[in-house]
């Protein structure tokens, strides 16, 4: 999940705007678009539309870097366990940051210059990542230095196509781009089924899939003789691009922990809950904060207004609680189970997945809204308090209980505090 910046609005809604349709405020429709008619009309019913096409479309997305991973599986082996933590924790805090601060550099001085933006700010990361593993021990990186440096690098690429889509509004292309690592992907899972299968050159033919798709993403820049420069950011995009940096890592480093704490070779991984979650929670978020921009042309005084936004925020709670209850509910069955039974760290490796997905909602829908500095308080909540119970006077319950334990109570917490944004007559993201 990306959110990026909405479109400002600073003034009270009015019985009805007579003016032209601004463009929709939607995440992936904050880029310029073509002129609308002259006539007013109203615009709710196509955007409404293009809510779920727009969810669908970032799934598709994400299955890019999933598809890479999974066909570097064999790879990712001979590597020592901090390098993908490492690449993910990089590239994840990257892609929240460059998505937030390159959308809105778009909207302002056009798509090349925010796609140099984005593989600029890539390039750092990856010259940081290239000196991690020159300086770090081979304990932490594994026998091959060459073997982490690829696999780092290939991680940041995918993760970096998929934020250059995001800012360029490229999606639909990039995710036909991405066809073949998902071929690639089908193709590792499917190996031992198959000789033919199995006999495919996939260390040859994924690192060229993920170029491809690359120079797809960054064409703007690649295409020779294109004239540009990356702009200076301002005040508030520097503000917004630190803040998403923080929610980015933080989310990282809960994957991280989730994945450490868990049980290695487990039959049951944690993020299958994330992937089934992802669809839903993009739609749900895209239906929220369209619903909230349409009551500034439907409610005829503040007061109406309030009481539409009231109404849309009990339903998107109602959306959110599922992923809390399902996620207690496989807690307390974890429980129920024998101590030594090698299914209990299973299954609340799940129920921390699947609180795990309701965090990430929580945290994006208030940044959606408008309320960053609150979304990266709970997005930095978990990792702090996991890594602080330790040190407190309590019984020792382990790492994976202790998680679970705490992204229950951050997710308890999230929907307060999207609850008592319904009260809060601020429009958007500032």
């Amino acid at each position: 999940m990306t959110i990026t910046p909405a479109r400002p609005r600073t003034h009270t809604p009015r019985r009805r705007r007579h003016r032209v349709p601004a463009p929709p405020r939607h995440a992936i429709s904050l880029l310029p678009e073509p002129a609308p008619p002259a006539e007013p009309r109203s615009r709710r019913a196509p955007v409404r539309r293009t809510c779920l096409r727009a969810a669908l479309l970032r799934c598709g997305l994400y299955l890019g870097p999933l598809s890479v991973a999974t066909a570097a599986g064999e790879p990712l082996g001979r590597v020592a366990w901090p390098v993908p933590i490492v690449t993910l924790l990089l590239g994840w805090a990257a892609a929240q940051a460059l998505t937030s601060t390159g959308v809105a550099v778009a909207r302002r001085a056009g798509p090349s210059a925010a796609t140099r933006l984005v593989g600029a700010g890539f390039a750092a990361v990856a010259a940081l990542w290239c000196a991690l593993v020159w300086v770090t021990p081979s304990a932490l990186v594994g026998p091959d230095r060459g073997l982490a440096l690829v696999i780092g690098l290939g991680g940041l690429a995918s993760l970096a196509t998929v934020t250059a889509a995001l800012v360029t509004r490229s999606e639909a292309a990039i995710v036909g781009w991405s066809v073949p690592c998902w071929l690639l992907a089908a193709a590792t899972l499917a190996g031992p089924a198959g000789e033919s299968v199995a006999e495919l050159p996939v260390g040859t033919l994924l690192p060229a899939a993920i170029v491809v798709a690359a120079v797809r993403a960054f064409r703007p820049v690649v295409i020779p003789g294109v004239p540009g420069r990356i702009p200076r950011l301002t005040r508030p995009e520097l503000r917004r691009g630190s803040t998403f940096l923080l929610i980015g890592a933080s989310q990282a480093i809960c994957v991280g922990q989730l994945w450490q704490a868990g049980p290695s070779g487990s039959t049951m991984p944690f993020w299958l809950p994330l992937l089934l979650a992802v669809p839903i929670l993009e739609a749900l978020i895209g239906w929220h904060t369209d619903q909230v921009d349409a009551g500034l042309d439907t409610s005829p005084d503040g007061a109406a207004y309030r009481k539409h936004v009231r109404g849309v925020t009990l339903i998107t709670l109602a959306g959110l609680l599922p992923p809390l209850a399902v996620g207690i509910a496989l807690a307390l069955a974890a429980y129920r189970l024998p101590p030594e039974a090698p299914s209990q760290a299973d299954v609340l490796g799940l129920a921390g997945g699947t609180l795990l997905g309701g965090v990430f909602a929580v945290t994006f829908l208030l940044a959606a809204r408008g309320r960053t500095g609150l979304a990266a308080t709970l997005a930095a909540a978990p990792p702090v308090a996991a890594a602080a119970l330790p040190l407190l006077p309590l019984p020792a319950a382990g790492p994976l209980p202790d998680a679970v334990a705490v992204l229950a109570a951050t997710h308890l917490a999230g929907l307060l505090a999207v609850a008592m944004t319904a009260a809060d007559d601020r429009r958007t993201a500032p």
